[in-house]
């Protein structure tokens, strides 16, 4: 069985060249492309890939750091090969620490604290807590959540996507200990919007 999330392939450069092309690890359609001059680090979410009907995260291997120059394929679920480049990175300047560079793209992934799990956001947009500004929120500290518990909403050009609970990294059952992401605010793909507890 396929995982949520795969790493992409990192293609060797010559020498003289300091950039890196990230490719796909498999045959799908990409899409959910971060943007150029995006800064991404090690465990960044790079897009999404479907593939043989199944969505799987494509995420940036340990160790590597870059600031998105360009991107190589179309991002709205175009057909991709094996090992066909997704996106180039260029090196981050000297000052740009790993948890800096982290902090500044809304990840906030160094500081979790031990034994939680994050809930991360798929795409960039508006996230709202509730279906309405007249109800209560989906889920609050203290909610036991479960696989498929919708969490939020995130709006992209009045588009809702809902925030489901789930995924092979998170426990099948979870206590929401910290809500990092405010009504209406704006969030990064990749972004921790909840912490949780296994339950």
């Amino acid at each position: 069985m396929m995982p949520s999330r795969i790493d992409v392939i990192v293609s060797d450069r010559p020498k003289d060249r300091k950039d890196l092309l990230l490719g796909s690890p498999a045959v799908g359609y990409f899409s959910s492309a971060p943007m150029v001059g995006e800064v991404l680090v090690g465990g960044s979410r790079v897009g999404r890939l479907t593939s043989l009907g199944r969505k799987i995260d494509l995420v940036v291997p340990r160790g590597v750091t870059g600031r998105v120059a360009e991107l190589e394929a179309a991002t709205r679920s175009d057909p991709v090969e094996y090992g066909q480049a997704l996106l180039r990175l260029v090196p981050v300047e000297a000052s740009g620490s790993p948890d800096a560079i982290a902090a500044a793209n809304g990840e906030t992934g160094g500081d979790l604290p031990e034994g939680t799990f994050a809930v991360r956001s798929s795409i960039h947009g508006m996230f709202y807590h509730r279906p309405r500004p007249d109800e209560p929120p989906y889920v609050e500290i203290g909610t036991i959540v479960e696989q498929g518990t919708t969490l939020g909403l995130v709006e992209v050009m009045k588009c809702f996507s809902a925030v489901v609970y789930g995924g092979q990294e998170l426990p099948d059952r979870a206590k929401i200990v910290e809500v990092r992401a405010d009504e209406g605010a704006e969030v990064k793909t990749d972004q921790i919007l909840f912490v949780v507890r296994q339950a």
